[in-house]
C-alpha cells in the first residue's frame, strides 16, 4: 500500500503535527488512556524510550495545543482531552491507521522532510551570484 490510501486530511494532520513515530507513539498513549495523566517519566517507562526525549515530545504536543498540561507535585502531567473536534477526528483516525495500516502511515511520516532537513538542505542551494 501507498501513502496515498490515507486520507488527505490525515496527511495534512501529520505534515503539520507529526515528524517521526515517536511523536505518534507518545500522543496515541495519551489518546488511549484519556483521561489519565501522565509524566514525561512515566510515558517514557511506557514506551521504553529516554524520558527527556518524552518531555520534549510531550511539550511540543502542549505547544501545538493537542494536549494539556498542569504543574503537579515536582513535574508536570500531560493528558489528552480533546483540543478541537477536527484534531480528535484527525487523532482518531491516526490511531485506527497506525493500528491498521503501520506501515503505510510510517511510510508516509519518513517521506516528509522534517523542518530541520528542509532548513539543512535550503543551506547548500545554489544561487546566483551578485554581480557586484
Amino acid at each position: 500500500m501507498t501513502p496515498s490510501v490515507l486520507s488527505e486530511p490525515l496527511r495534512a494532520f501529520i505534515r503539520e503535527h507529526i515528524a517521526s513515530v515517536e511523536q505518534v507513539e507518545v500522543l496515541l498513549l495519551l489518546y488511549r488512556s484519556s483521561p489519565r495523566e501522565w509524566s514525561a517519566v512515566a510515558v517514557g517507562r511506557e514506551l521504553r524510550i529516554d524520558p527527556v526525549s518524552a518531555a520534549r515530545r510531550l511539550s511540543d504536543f502542549r505547544e501545538r495545543g493537542l494536549i494539556s498540561v498542569r504543574a503537579a507535585d515536582e513535574a508536570l502531567v500531560y493528558w489528552y482531552e480533546g483540543s478541537s473536534p477536527s484534531n480528535d477526528r484527525m487523532i482518531s483516525e491516526l490511531d485506527r491507521e497506525f493500528r491498521d495500516r503501520r506501515t503505510t502511515l510510517i511510510s508516509l511520516i519518513f517521506s516528509t522532510p522534517s523542518d530541520d532537513l528542509r532548513a539543512f538542505a535550503e543551506a547548500f542551494r545554489l544561487r546566483p551570484r551578485n554581480k557586484d
